[in-house]
């Protein structure tokens, strides 16, 4: 195994990790590492499928709390957003691609702990569900990082966390689904060369990565949890940009 797949493979436990534990961030903390190892087009389809794999183990465990309502309307809405997401991503060059990916991830979390800290409450209706799924579905598709728009809809509108990491799984499944199959069509070689002992060691990962998570979130509080979350993600963003900006 090179450094190289052994690097992909880490960043792919790390991210199902923290899924697991805090109920999103497998792109935030994933997508910046894997398009820094691959192509970043490739990067992005990775984690795409990654988050799809993901989500789908842990609705596995979530699926009674979800609230399928909310969830169907902001799946609806995201995926009209994969759209121009899809259309972005393949019509940048490499290395502007991964400045606006690490943008993307260092703005949404500088974002999310702003609203966290002085943000006042907003209604949980159609306008802000319709907003907060373009939105997620547009950065899904274009960098892979679609939580942090889903992630300010919970802030906002102070939707309970259980209720809310349990009803974006579903939607994170369609909206991933969706990000992957619009940069098909657009650009046919977006899918990951990689070979197929690479996916089975991806997928075992994705596993050990669940039931590490499982794990710890018995013993770790999900406020650690978060925050070496943050650390990862930022350090991520700001590489990307570095080496989009050909400073690495």
């Amino acid at each position: 195994m090179g450094p190289v797949i052994f690097l992909i493979l880490l960043a792919v436990l790390i991210g199902s990790l923290s899924q697991r534990v805090t109920g999103m961030g497998f792109a935030m903390v994933s997508a910046p590492f894997l398009v820094l190892l691959m192509d970043p087009i490739a990067g992005v389809v990775l984690v795409n499928l990654c988050g799809i794999v993901s989500s789908v183990l842990v609705l596995s465990r979530t699926h009674r709390e979800v609230d399928w309502s909310r969830a169907w309307r902001l799946i609806v809405t995201a995926i009209v957003g994969t759209v121009p997401g899809a259309l972005l991503a393949v019509a940048l060059p490499g290395h502007a691609l991964e400045i606006l990916i690490g943008a993307l991830v260092v703005v949404s979390l500088t974002t999310s702990m702003v609203l966290t800290r002085y943000a006042r409450p907003v209604r949980l209706g159609m306008p802000a569900l319709a907003v907060s799924g373009l939105t997620a579905g547009a950065m899904s598709s274009a960098a892979g990082v679609g939580g942090p728009a889903l992630s300010a809809l919970a802030l906002l509108t102070r939707w309970e966390q259980r209720s809310f990491a349990a009803t974006i799984q579903p939607v994170f499944v369609a909206v991933s689904s969706s990000a992957v199959i619009m940069k098909l069509v657009f650009d046919h070689d977006a899918w990951p060369g990689l070979a197929w002992t690479t996916w089975v060691l991806i997928f075992v990962a994705l596993g050990a990565g669940q039931l590490l998570g499982e794990w710890l979130s018995r013993i770790v509080p999900v406020s650690g949890a978060r925050a070496g979350m943050l650390i990862l993600a930022f350090l991520g963003g700001f590489l990307t940009i570095a080496r989009g900006l050909g400073l690495m």
